[in-house]
């Protein structure tokens, strides 16, 4: 993947709030005008990435997250007071920010 496409991404995700998520879509949608790339690019960015920034606040379109990464998004979603299902998703109508 190209350095920019990477950056533009990870600037994206830098601006979710606390208690907020966005998903791989969403960041796809906006950079793509500039750069391309969709949602498993942007899974890639945040697979190599993701640790500079708050990735946890980057869920699956249903709300969910990477089965590895659940126990500790989880933990950190809690923490930030993000809304949660009973199932452990993240409640996306009452989480969602619009990049």
């Amino acid at each position: 993947l190209r350095q920019d496409f990477a950056e533009a991404v990870l600037r994206v995700v830098d601006r979710v709030p606390p208690g907020r998520v966005t998903t791989y879509g969403a960041v796809a949608d906006a950079v793509s005008d500039r750069f391309g790339g969709g949602p498993r690019q942007v899974g890639a960015v945040m697979a190599r990435d993701g640790a500079a920034v708050a990735w946890w606040r980057v869920v699956r379109a249903d709300g969910s997250l990477p089965a590895p990464l659940a126990a500790e998004a989880r933990a950190h979603h809690r923490q930030e007071g993000t809304p949660l299902r009973s199932s452990g998703r993240v409640d996306l109508v009452a989480a969602f920010w619009e990049p």
